[in-house]
């Protein structure tokens, strides 16, 4: 709950901004020198590199709160569960047309597919 009140942090381009550090040039084919008030090359270098950085570590944070790093998680857990309802559903429906049980039918699908000769 209180992470939601939190205010999310702001970029350090744009927090430089609003304090006034950053100034941008009269013109933009104008290049900064000495005597040009202005952005230098190198610190607009830096302040790419922080927000590169900034953003790097915001999508970290977002990913590892999803809980989604490795795959499990409920909307995974769900539609695995659907899939394995649907399969014992169809396993069901096949024992009760054939006669033939559950096991006896992965068996003889092994044995089909030729992966081994287990079905007597």
């Amino acid at each position: 709950m209180l992470d939601k009140l939190k205010k999310p942090p702001t970029p350090p381009a744009e927090a430089a901004w609003r304090h006034g550090a950053v100034r941008s040039l009269s013109r933009p084919t104008e290049k900064a020198t000495s005597r040009t008030p202005g952005v230098s090359l190198e610190h607009q270098r830096s302040q790419a590199k922080l927000m590169l950085k900034y953003f790097r570590e915001k999508q970290a944070a977002k990913i590892q709160s999803s809980g989604s790093i490795f795959g499990w998680n409920k909307k995974n857990e769900i539609l695995n569960g659907r899939w394995v309802m649907m399969g014992i559903a169809i396993g069901l429906l096949t024992e009760y047309a054939t006669g033939v049980s559950l096991v006896d039918q992965i068996k003889l699908m092994i044995s089909y597919l030729g992966l081994a000769d287990i079905y007597d």
